[in-house]
């Protein structure tokens, strides 16, 4: 499947699955972005990989 240059949507991206999903993404050229829950702070975020 051809994924370069596609827009990414990732949740639970700190986790073990997601960080190696998210590698493997960006290795294919995709355009990622991250939600994750910031347990230090308390709060959701939105990132940018």
């Amino acid at each position: 499947m051809n994924l370069k240059n596609k827009k990414i949507f990732v949740t639970g991206s700190d986790g073990f699955i997601g960080s190696h999903l998210v590698e493997t993404l960006l290795d294919e050229g995709c355009d990622v972005r991250v939600f994750v829950f910031y347990n230090s702070f308390n709060s959701w975020g939105v990132g940018m990989a």
